[in-house]
């Protein structure tokens, strides 16, 4: 027996890269165009964050949580857990994180960070994951076919609330970190054993949330808030 140290991550890998590239593909043909629903919707909602609109907090959460649902169920429950078993795990996992945005919406005490470093820097990444994340599928080795969308995949979900959570973040927001930092951690461990050069998308997605909540901020009404 090998000693448990020369172990890699490749070796607890339960399916090969191909099958889990053409798994999302299938994936994104059976549901096209709904992504765009996803990103237009969701887009829409983070222009209004920049911009400080009361509107986009009300919308926010409740379109989060029907992301995160729809990706757990869909993907993580109906399709990655017949090549993977802990992917049924994640998604109980997803479908809490669901609950809780959905709890949290009915919050109003939601504000605007002070800090405009922490306003901008969580929008950046919510719009990255939005827009950026999916052209990533061709350096990765993959088509664009197999190209990860927000509300249907969960990296761009999960890095995409990270961001949008962070733009507006209360304290009883906090709450709603740790899953999608898990997930970013998991995932990362994941492609890095598929030899995925995206692996470093959720890593860097962590070191920046992580800077980020080192800048102290404040709770104020903005004054274009309507």
């Amino acid at each position: 027996m090998s000693e448990w140290w020369t172990y890699t991550p490749a070796d607890f890998l339960m399916f090969s890269p191909r099958v889990y590239v053409r798994l999302i593909e299938r994936y994104n043909q059976d549901f096209w165009p709904l992504h765009l629903v996803f990103v237009a919707g969701m887009l829409a909602i983070m222009v209004l964050v920049l911009r400080e609109v009361r509107l986009a907090k009300v919308a926010l959460l409740p379109t989060l949580a029907v992301a995160w649902i729809f990706c757990g169920w869909q993907f993580l429950w109906l399709r990655y857990a017949t090549i993977n078993w802990g992917a049924s795990y994640a998604a109980m996992a997803f479908f809490v994180q669901a609950g809780l945005l959905a709890l949290l919406s009915l919050d109003p005490n939601h504000c605007v960070a002070v800090s405009r470093w922490r306003r901008y820097g969580g929008s950046v990444l919510a719009l990255f994951a939005l827009l950026v994340h999916p052209l990533l599928a061709p350096l990765s080795t993959r088509s664009l076919a197999a190209a990860e969308i927000f509300g249907m995949m969960p990296d761009p979900t999960a890095i995409s609330t990270l961001g949008a959570v962070l733009a507006i973040r209360g304290r009883r927001l906090l709450l709603l970190l740790p899953i999608p930092l898990l997930w970013c951690g998991f995932s990362s461990l994941t492609l890095t054993a598929m030899e995925d050069r995206g692996a470093i998308v959720p890593i860097a997605s962590i070191v920046l949330v992580s800077v980020l909540l080192l800048i102290p901020d404040r709770c104020r009404t903005s004054p274009k808030e309507r």
